[in-house]
């Protein structure tokens, strides 16, 4: 029984800034700080935390709870409080979870969940095609990232990827947009994602391109035309001058690597990684600590156990979600992070022909896929987009968020 009636303005605000981060992210972060906070104070009024037990309906419940549990210890063996302190406050983006499973969610406000995320993008678009032809004065165009506009380009990158792979189910069901849109926006945030530095994002896209077209497409000779679109991306993709000189930037920062020169973007991950596994090595099962991955690495230099990196003395994270739990809380740690990823794409996966089962996969994708090669776990955006797309439900009263396959389409009013 719901314990806080539904009042139309009050529901509208909050569902107004409960996504907006998602719009604010690829446009400016501290946007999406104050649009948190201003949902803060809204939920707090709502008197929708009376509805806190619902968090327990949900099967991440316990992995998520544990996850900040084992965070919490790790602080008893680290030596670097100040930034162990910092990483646990990453954890209250998952305030947003379950203030978010409390909240009266129903077909409209999905959908402006969908809406909020493809504004921030388009909206990121423009300010990058106007950075491109010089139209921003005090906005030059970084040779090597591209017209990311004010966005990180590998959260860009990623960003892109998610929307394109969304784009593709709406395009054949029509749940929020109409085609005409969608393939105006398809076209151009591939253009944009063609265009710039994030190759993580580029890796990704081709990774998850195939296995959305396959679950989307007929079978009646699917596999052609999967190779077909497969194919036409790839030779657009590679016709790119920028493309072609970030991953042939990729392949010299490998033999610079092995030549003992490691002051590269992939040469620092690659020792980022190196010191995050001889940490676990060290301490398998609890890490060195939560926070403690800096002072490690300062100190595995100090010894020469991995190579030197002129110039860079401050080591925040390892640049992957997975290592930054093996090396800070060991086995235990990534065995947590694991389970809660796995739940929370799990209750996806059992509704994957819905609209919101399909939008919640697509970012889980890119963030699963996207942690190899960044520690998205503990980035803002990607952190806060976690927290937020966890939340929303998958079972649903309305039924226009029913199931939909060739029998059953859904009908949007």
């Amino acid at each position: 029984m719901e314990k806080t009636k539904p009042d139309p303005l009050r529901d509208r605000l909050l569902f107004l800034f409960f996504p907006m981060p998602l719009f604010m992210a690829p446009i400016a972060t501290a946007g999406s700080s104050i649009s948190g906070a201003i949902f803060l104070v809204l939920y707090l009024f709502s008197g929708y935390w009376k509805n806190w037990n619902r968090i327990f309906t949900r099967p991440w419940t316990v992995p998520l709870l544990l996850l900040i549990l084992v965070n919490l210890t790790g602080l008893f063996w680290t030596s670097d409080l100040h930034r162990g302190l910092i990483v646990i406050s990453k954890l209250n983006y998952f305030f947003f979870t379950v203030a978010g499973c409390t909240l009266p969610w129903n077909w409209r406000y999905f959908r402006w969940t969908v809406l909020s995320f493809l504004s921030g993008l388009t909206l990121s678009f423009i300010i990058g095609f106007f950075q491109y032809f010089n139209l921003i004065s005090g906005l030059p165009m970084d040779p090597i990232l591209g017209p990311v506009g004010f966005a990180n380009h590998i959260f860009l990158s990623l960003a892109l990827t998610n929307a394109l792979i969304w784009i593709l189910y709406d395009l054949k069901y029509r749940a929020v947009l109409i085609p005409s849109i969608n393939i105006g926006l398809g076209f151009a945030f591939f253009i944009q994602l063609i265009m710039i530095g994030g190759r993580t994002g580029q890796v990704v896209f081709f990774l998850l391109f195939p296995f959305a077209l396959m679950a989307i497409l007929p079978a009646k000779r699917r596999g052609i035309k999967i190779l077909g679109l497969v194919a036409l991306c790839f030779v657009v993709l590679v016709s790119s001058p920028l493309v072609r000189k970030r991953f042939g930037t990729g392949v010299e920062d490998f033999r610079f690597y092995q030549k003992g020169e490691a002051t590269t973007s992939l040469g620092l991950r690659l020792v980022f990684w190196e010191g995050a596994l001889k940490m676990a090595f060290e301490s398998p099962l609890l890490g060195v600590g939560t926070g403690d991955y800096g002072v490690k690495m300062n100190e595995f230099q100090n010894d020469r156990k991995i190579p030197q990196t002129p110039g860079i003395s401050r080591f925040d994270n390892p640049h992957n979600s997975y290592l930054a739990y093996l090396s800070g809380l060991g086995g235990v740690g990534l065995g947590v992070l694991l389970w809660f990823l796995f739940f929370v794409s799990k209750e996806a996966l059992q509704v994957w022909q819905t609209p919101v089962g399909w939008f919640k996969l697509s970012f889980l994708g890119i963030f699963i896929l996207g942690s190899f090669m960044d520690s998205l776990i503990w980035g803002h955006d990607h952190a806060f987009a976690l927290a937020i797309i966890t939340a929303i439900p998958v079972k649903w009263s309305d039924e226009r968020m029913g199931r939909v396959d060739e029998q059953t389409r859904i009908e949007i009013k």
